[in-house]
């Protein structure tokens, strides 16, 4: 992957580990929540550059990363050398399914009409206690923004994730 996707995979973990998410949206601090809410901001920035059609490659790159990263996780966190094939591939199919259902509703966002994100987040983050409502408004005002941003700005890192 070349230097500025790697940059901008960064932001996205950056992003990802900001305490906005766990004092506000009340999302507990475990593997799961933080997997899942990397996924989504992953999945903001993928939906950005199929918007705003950018070299599918680079699209590709980005995503071929984030499965040698969850490997690279599953090592660290003391799986079995054995099973990490299985377990990745596992990931790799939920996060397609997320990929596509989420960018389907952020298509419906960005056109501002009905969607069911609401739905599809409280399913996938599974938790009683997270605020799903600050989490879709999080969504939405990305999307809003994104949707706006200039491809040249996305390379040279001038963006920022709305936060609320």
């Amino acid at each position: 992957m070349d230097k500025a996707l790697r940059l901008v995979y960064n932001k996205i973990v950056e992003q990802s580990k900001k305490n906005f998410f766990f004092n506000d949206i009340n999302l507990p601090n475990s593997v799961d929540s933080r997997l899942e809410l990397f996924q989504l901001n992953l999945i903001i920035i993928l939906w950005y550059m199929r918007f705003s059609k950018i070299n599918k490659n680079d699209i590709e790159s980005i995503i071929s990363f984030f499965t040698k990263d969850l490997e690279s996780l599953l090592r660290e966190s003391g799986e079995a050398e054995s099973r990490i094939g299985r377990k990745t591939r596992k990931l790799v199919e939920n996060f397609f399914g997320r990929l596509y259902a989420y960018s389907e509703q952020f298509d419906k966002i960005e056109k501002n009409e009905s969607n069911e994100l609401k739905l599809k987040l409280k399913f996938n983050f599974n938790s009683t206690s997270i605020k799903i409502s600050k989490i879709y408004e999080y969504v939405r005002l990305n999307i809003i923004y994104f949707s706006k941003l200039d491809s040249s700005f996305f390379f040279k890192l001038k963006f920022d994730f709305a936060d609320n």
